[in-house]
C-alpha cells in the first residue's frame, strides 16, 4: 500500500482544444442546437398551416433541406454553425415569405428572424446587414404600390419596426458585451487570486532553501499519517538526519558554503527516496524523511544509500571534500502518539552520534 499527499497542483491542457474552448464556449454551442430548435418549431407550425389551408407543402419541404443542410453542419463542421445558422435565418424567412399569401401583410416580419438571430449572437455586423436586408425588401415590396394610402402607412410602420429593432438589437448587442468583458475580468480576477493562493500556500509549505517541505508541513503530514493508521494500518519509517560537525563547516568555510553543503543533501535525499515517501527540512543541519509502503528492510538500505552518497559527494566550494550525516531510524508499529515516534527517532539519531557519526541506528 502506498500513501503520497499532493500539497500543490496545477493543471495543464492541450493548447488547441483551449483554443476551441475559448472560441467556441459550451454556452454557444447551446444556443447553436436553441436556434435549429426553433427553426424545427417553425416549419412544424409552418407545415399545418400549409396542411390546413390546402397549400402547396414545395416551401416545407425547402425549409426543410435547409434545417436538415445546418444540422449537418452543426454536427460535422462546428466551427461553421453560427454563420450558417444566419445565413440559414434568410432562406427560411424569405420562403416563409414568398410563400404566404399577399394577403397577410404581416409578411415583412419574418425578416426579423434573422434580426434575432444575429441579437443571439452579439454580432453587430450580422445585425446590420440584416436590417439592411429587411429595409431594401420592404422598399422593393411596397414600393410598387406607394401611391396607396394605407401601403405607405404600412411601409412606414414596417420601416419603423425594422429600425426599432435595429436599435434594440444594437444596445442589446453592447450591453450584452458589457456583461462579457465584466465576466471575463470577474474570471480572471479569480483566476489570478487562485494562482496567488497556490504561491502562498507553497511558500508556506517548502523551505526556501533546500526546496524541501518544512518543519510546520512535516509536522501536519506525520499527524495525519499516525491518525491513518488506526484505521487502515501500513508500513512506516521515520529518519531523522544530521550533518556531522556543521558548525565546523560554517566556521571553516562560511555560512554561504554552509548553504551549498544543505541543498546538496536535501538533492541526495530527494534522489534516493521514493514517490511514496516525503522528505522536509526540520531545522538547521537537521533533515526529516518519512519512508511508507515498505518493510525496514527497504527503507533501511535507501536510507543507507541516501548515508554513503552524501559521503561521496564532493563539495567543490569545500575543496572538493564532503559532509557526512548520522541518521536515526524509527519503525512504527501501528502504536504510540506522534510525539513518542519522533522520540524513538531522535534517541537513534543521538546514539549514532554517540557511537560515531557516519552511520544509522534503528530503535
Amino acid at each position: 500500500m502506498g500513501i503520497s499527499v499532493e500539497y500543490i497542483g496545477i493543471a495543464t491542457g492541450n493548447e488547441d482544444h483551449l483554443m476551441f474552448n475559448s472560441l467556441y464556449t459550451p454556452r454557444q454551442l447551446n444556443w447553436n442546437r436553441v436556434l435549429l430548435n426553433a427553426f424545427w418549431i417553425m416549419l412544424l407550425v409552418h407545415l399545418l398551416n400549409q396542411m390546413l389551408n390546402s397549400h402547396s407543402l414545395l416551401p416545407d419541404l425547402m425549409i426543410l433541406g435547409v434545417i436538415l443542410l445546418l444540422e449537418c453542419i452543426y454536427k460535422w463542421k462546428t466551427v461553421l454553425s453560427e454563420i450558417s445558422i444566419t445565413i440559414g435565418s434568410y432562406f427560411i424567412s424569405s420562403l416563409i415569405i414568398a410563400f404566404l399569401s399577399e394577403n397577410i401583410h404581416v409578411k415583412p416580419f419574418f425578416l426579423l428572424l434573422p434580426l434575432l438571430v444575429s441579437m443571439i449572437y452579439l454580432e453587430t455586423l450580422y445585425l446590420i446587414l440584416s436590417s439592411t436586408a429587411a429595409l431594401l425588401y420592404t422598399a422593393v415590396v411596397f414600393g410598387r404600390r406607394v401611391g396607396n394610402e394605407d401601403m405607405r402607412i404600412e411601409m412606414i410602420l414596417t420601416i419603423s419596426i425594422i429600425v426599432a429593432t435595429l436599435l434594440t438589437g444594437l444596445a442589446v448587442i453592447r450591453r450584452g458585451r458589457d456583461l462579457i468583458r465584466s465576466l471575463e475580468s470577474s474570471e480572471k480576477s479569480e483566476q489570478d487570486l487562485r494562482i496567488q493562493n497556490i504561491i502562498m500556500d507553497r511558500l508556506s509549505k517548502i523551505d526556501p532553501l533546500t526546496d524541501l517541505y518544512n518543519h510546520k508541513t512535516f509536522h501536519e503530514y506525520f499527524g495525519w499519517l499516525i491518525e491513518h493508521q488506526e484505521s487502515n494500518p501500513f508500513p512506516m519509517q521515520l529518519a531523522i538526519l544530521d550533518i556531522d560537525n556543521f558548525k565546523k563547516v560554517n566556521d571553516t568555510y562560511g555560512h554561504s558554503v554552509g548553504d551549498i553543503a544543505l541543498k546538496q543533501v536535501a538533492a541526495t535525499i530527494l534522489k534516493h527516496i521514493g514517490a511514496d515517501d516525503f522528505a522536509a527540512r526540520y531545522g538547521g543541519e537537521e533533515f526529516v524523511v518519512i519512508l511508507t509502503a515498505k518493510p525496514l528492510e527497504a527503507a533501511h538500505e535507501i536510507m543507507e544509500r541516501v548515508r554513503t552518497s552524501i559521503a561521496g559527494l564532493p563539495i567543490a566550494e569545500m575543496e572538493g571534500k564532503s559532509v557526512t550525516v548520522s541518521i536515526g531510524m524509527h519503525d512504527f508499529q501501528g502504536s504510540g502518539s506522534k510525539s513518542l515516534v519522533f522520540q524513538k527517532a531522535d534517541d537513534a539519531l543521538y546514539e549514532a552520534k554517540k557511537t560515531g557519526k557516519n552511520r544509522i541506528v534503528i530503535l
